[in-house]
């Protein structure tokens, strides 16, 4: 009996248990407290509005604006007028300005400063906080009391009011979907404004008015405001601005990273088979011909690899974390420092250091090697580990470093078998060695200079996604640690990404070894030999022509515009060989002019002619102004003389006696088409070496057009790697201002004109074709084209400086004899007042052109990190 009566003894005493630790009943559980005191808050005026910028931008930006007249007696009025660092005022400004409250972080979001806070007269104070944020991701973006969600077809545009100013007084909210307007709206707005703009004023109400009543009759403050209404607008955004916000959809990754492989593809197409031209030459490769046809077909091969690690890699990367969700650290680690490692061999491949450039890569492989194969040993599965942070930081240093030098190894290499690169001092006659002495400080040096940078930029991001987060709490200071861990991570993956983006300064110096190597001492230009052509004209379209085709932000069809520049210089050129001066027929044998003056010889001959004419034009201007003595020369003898200097002797001399040079072409304008050099290589090379000054200039004034003028400045300073990417970029500009002046002079001999001012224009107008092809594209786009007029124009300055440079340098003996090189130039010119006056009003006209296109809005918008909102 004892033992069945044990069972329910032992119920009783849980239940009794049960009852005794829960709350009684009839107690209710204590609401949670209003730590922004809403109620104080519902005599504050709020108003609202959010605008949709769609056009002449690739991304839609969306700017919202709040204003709060908070009244004086909330209890957090005057900690509004406190420091922008104090807790009080953080606490009061996330009350009125966070739908979520202060410790929500927005990654979306972004401001130009803090919220405008003004003391008024009564004791209250007036809040104004803009926002703004770009609809570039397909989710939910954020800005001020605003969100915007992305679908397929359709944009969702909501109000998100704070809890604390539900009870508020809102004057008015507005709503500008921009066009073509807005598709619906809920609830219906009480009005409009301009062609799109959708009104709600909730304080005109019935209900806020006859609370408006009460508190006239009474004298009392009202506390029956009109609620706030739920304002939801649907948008159907135009296809460009929808195509550009699905860009993080895996289907769109795809497509986008795809014009970057086909790309490579392309272009590794191309230099294949240049290679296997340059192999069906009759004469046999010399031993350094050879080396630098082997490594630019290596390269041709390495590219794709290159670009499926990278590209594929991004892919991939976006398939798994929309199928599998976000991916645990240790498997994050092995993935990406394995496509890391994986490129980084490929460049060894390229390389082919020395025993003790491979130590150095070897040591640095080891710290990234073990945090990928055994995580667990560093702690990388606790986020809130400093091991973990260390371990992970170094890996990822490691990894830059390892990057970087295997680059720069690559680039040394493919340098030094083409020759491109001064031999060695110690060793004449060998090729100078990437010394690791030099070499791993230099690289060192870069990797701290980057990660300082790196390490800045994700401070500035986190303070601006938390700027309103209680600092206080625990949580804060774990979730900041465990950022920088994850940013550590990311950073392999970014900083892949940001070298892979330069591969093309290697496809640049593997065409010009070859070049340089397998140059032909008779041709008159890169043009006349089908396997320097080919490869020529690639170079021109990697180095000079500028990057376009990205159709409302992705690149599928950006091989397009690197095939039509290299289609626009030979169209632009070829045609009009025989326009040049050099291609013209001697009087007599009819033989081209090139044929018989294209030696050192031949040029001799034509400089001294060309003193000679200049000399005796010089005496004849005299003559006419009567500025000889009592004996002046006759002009007959005068004009015998010029005559005379159009003979030319043949070899074999002509029948009949000498030749003459053609009717329209002058011994100094014969001179000039020479060039400063013998070959078309020594030519381009010149003028690559002139265009350095005034290439210099230009490149800092593109830097400022794209990179840091307007919101570019924003995404320098907020993205990982665009304080560090500033370098890169002036080195970018200046290859493509220096490339296009070894084009010009490369082609020196063939381009019709007699002046190089002349000869700049075919060079300007291949290198402004694709440009202007891709500006039609954004217009159709309805995207920005800020800047590429500027472009062009820059190009043309540089280019036409440099040709005058180049005509300069060709009388270059003579510069002994003149006070100045303006005198020589003007006497090469033949150039006098009315002419310089000419040309000062055209320059005038292309700096006011070039100065209203410089004004223009670019479009550069910063990235926020999606994966993080």
């Amino acid at each position: 009996m004892a033992e069945a009566a044990r069972p329910t003894v032992t119920l009783l005493l849980l239940l009794m248990m049960l009852f005794a630790a829960a709350p009684p009943a009839s107690s209710a559980s204590p609401a949670p407290a209003d730590e922004c005191y809403s109620a104080d808050l519902a005599t504050a005026g709020v108003s609202t509005g959010v605008l949709l910028e769609h056009g002449n931008r690739t991304s839609t930006k969306v700017r919202s604006e709040l204003r709060v007249e908070v009244p004086a007696d909330w209890p957090f009025t005057q900690h509004l007028l406190l420091s922008e660092e104090s807790p009080d005022y953080i606490r009061a400004m996330a009350c009125i300005t966070r739908p979520y409250g202060g410790q929500y972080r927005r990654w979306s979001e972004w401001r130009d400063g803090v919220p405008s806070v003004t003391a008024e007269k009564d004791g209250g104070v007036t809040v104004l906080d803009r926002a703004h944020t770009w609809v570039n991701l397909n989710g939910t973006v954020h800005a001020g009391l605003w969100s915007v969600r992305t679908t397929e077809d359709r944009w969702t545009v909501r109000l998100l009011p704070p809890p604390a100013l539900a009870g508020a007084r809102w004057t008015e909210i507005k709503v500008d979907p921009g066009s073509p307007g807005a598709e619906s709206a809920t609830p219906l707005p009480s009005g409009g404004e301009g062609a799109t703009a959708l009104l709600w004023h909730p304080a005109d109400s019935d209900r806020a008015s006859a609370a408006d009543r009460g508190k006239q009759a009474s004298g009392r403050k009202s506390l029956a405001n009109a609620p706030v209404p739920a304002v939801t607008v649907r948008v159907k955004a135009s296809w460009q601005r929808s195509w550009n916000a699905r860009s993080n959809l895996p289907g769109a990754v795809l497509l986008d990273r795809s014009g970057y492989i086909v790309s490579s593809l392309v272009t590794g197409a191309l230099l294949l088979y240049g290679v296997v031209l340059h192999r069906r030459r009759p004469t046999p490769p010399t031993t350094r011909q050879d080396r630098a046809l082997r490594n630019l077909a290596r390269w041709a091969v390495a590219a794709t690899p290159l670009a499926l690690l990278l590209d594929g890699r991004a892919v991939l990367q976006q398939y798994g974390e929309q199928g599998n969700g976000a991916f645990w650290r240790d498997e994050l680690i092995l993935r990406d420092h394995g496509f890391a490692l994986a490129f980084v061999a490929v460049l060894l491949v390229m390389a082919r250091p020395t025993r003790r450039l491979w130590a150095a890569l070897a040591a640095l492989a080891v710290p990234p090697l073990l945090v990928a194969v055994v995580p667990g040993t560093f702690d990388t599965h606790d986020e809130a580990s400093a091991l973990a942070l260390i371990t992970t930081a170094s890996a990822s240093l490691c990894l830059f470093s390892l990057c970087s030098l295997a680059w720069a190894a690559a680039a040394w290499r493919l340098a030094t078998d083409g020759e491109l690169l001064p031999g060695s001092r110690r060793s004449p006659g060998n090729d100078r060695k990437l010394r690791l002495r030099l070499a791993g400080p230099a690289v060192l040096a870069w990797t701290i200079f980057v990660s300082i940078f790196l390490v800045l930029a994700e401070e500035r991001g986190w303070q601006r996604a938390t700027w309103l987060s209680d600092r206080t709490v625990p949580e804060y200071g774990i979730d900041h640690w465990n950022n920088f861990v994850g940013e550590a991570l990311s950073s392999v993956l970014a900083s892949q990404d940001w070298l892979s983006s330069y591969l093309w300064w290697l496809t640049a110096v593997a065409i010009l070894a070859v070049l340089r190597a397998w140059r032909s001492a008779t041709a008159e230009s890169p043009l006349e030999e089908p396997s320097d052509r080919l490869l020529f004209l690639t170079f021109f379209g990697v180095v000079v022509v500028m990057p376009g085709g990205h159709v409302a932000g992705f690149s599928t069809i950006s091989v397009l515009w690197q095939l039509f520049g290299m289609l626009a210089l030979y169209g632009f050129v070829a045609p009009f060989t025989r326009r040049s001066a050099l291609s013209q027929p001697l009087e007599g044998s009819g033989r081209p002019l090139a044929t018989v003056a294209g030696g050192p010889a031949g040029r001799a001959t034509l400089l001294d002619k060309s003193r000679s004419y200049r000399e005796i034009h010089a005496e004849l201007r005299r003559l006419d102004q009567g500025l000889f003595g009592d004996v002046p020369p006759k002009r007959s003898d005068l004009e015998r003389d010029l005559s005379n200097l159009h003979d030319w002797p043949a070899n074999p001399p002509a029948a009949g006696g000498a030749d003459r040079l053609p009717a329209k072409i002058s011994v100094v304008d014969a001179a000039l088409a020479l060039g400063p050099r013998d070959t078309w290589w020594a030519n381009g090379s010149r003028c690559a070496r002139l265009s350095l000054i005034p290439a210099l200039p230009a490149s800092f004034l593109m830097i400022w057009v794209w990179h840091i003028r307007g919101e570019g400045g924003t995404e320098v300073l907020s993205d990982q790697f665009g304080v560090p990417g500033l370098l890169p970029a002036l080195i970018t500009w200046m290859a493509t201002w220096t490339g296009a002046a070894f084009t010009l002079g490369a082609l020196w001999r063939q381009l019709p004109g007699q002046r190089g001012a002349a000869k700049a224009l075919p060079v300007t107008l291949a290198f402004a074709l694709p440009v202007a092809a891709d500006g039609l594209v954004r217009h159709f786009t309805e995207e920005s084209t800020a800047g590429l007029a500027f472009a062009v124009s820059a190009m043309l300055f540089v280019l036409t400086i440099t040709g005058i440079a180049v005509d300069f340098d060709t009388f270059r003996t003579e510069r002994r004899y003149w006070q100045s090189r303006l005198g020589l130039l003007l006497s090469v010119y033949q150039m006098r007042y009315y002419s310089l006056q000419f040309a000062y009003l055209i320059a005038q006209i292309i700096a006011m052109i070039s100065i209203w296109k410089f004004l223009a809005d670019p479009d550069s918008a910063p990235e926020p990190p999606g994966s993080k909102d």
